[in-house]
């Protein structure tokens, strides 16, 4: 199996595309010389808004009412269990050929995936991977989907916190 290759930031001089000049070393690992590549345009991300969100999970994490403080780890298991409540995931369905197969196939999941939201309905495992939220990569949302996303999470984890989504904005602004 074939490594998918990275992303590499590309500057247009009007004639060729120039790899920045850190990548390079990349560039000549990943890429045939005369082989065609497809080029995809990323739109960029607010970075500072990509932080800002970040920390405001990490906020809403540290305030979590009482009856959630328990059944999240980090507050990366807090974001993965919000992008899979509100839509943000792909969810994949694994029949077994028994309730104990299932059972089985379930604890194999969960050992190699911390994040997954993991099912069983009789015989069928049902997974809930999150989406990433990862700026690059072959997985990495839209600038679009990131925005809609972080607005989604953000409010479900401020109604958790019993806040709101400005407020851990505010929030997490001031202890950064």
């Amino acid at each position: 199996m074939t490594k998918p290759l990275r992303p590499v930031l590309f500057k247009w001089d009007d004639d060729v595309m120039i790899p920045e000049p850190r990548l390079l070393a990349l560039c000549r690992r990943q890429f045939v010389v005369d082989q065609t590549y497809p080029l995809e345009v990323v739109q960029p991300r607010n970075m500072a808004s990509h932080r800002g969100y970040f920390a405001s999970l990490h906020e809403a994490w540290l305030n979590l009412a009482e009856e959630h403080t328990e059944r999240f780890k980090t507050s990366e298991h807090l974001r993965a269990w919000a992008l899979v409540t509100t839509g943000w995931c792909k969810e994949t369905d694994y029949p077994c050929d028994s309730i104990e197969e299932a059972m089985f196939v379930a604890k194999i999941i969960r050992a190699r995936s911390a994040y997954a939201i993991i099912g069983r309905k009789g015989n069928v495992v049902k997974v809930f991977d999150p989406r990433s939220q990862a700026v690059y990569g072959p997985d990495a949302m839209s600038a679009e989907d990131f925005k809609v996303s972080k607005q989604q999470v953000l409010d479900l984890v401020a109604t958790m916190a019993r806040t709101t989504r400005g407020e851990l904005n505010r929030n997490a602004g001031r202890s950064a």
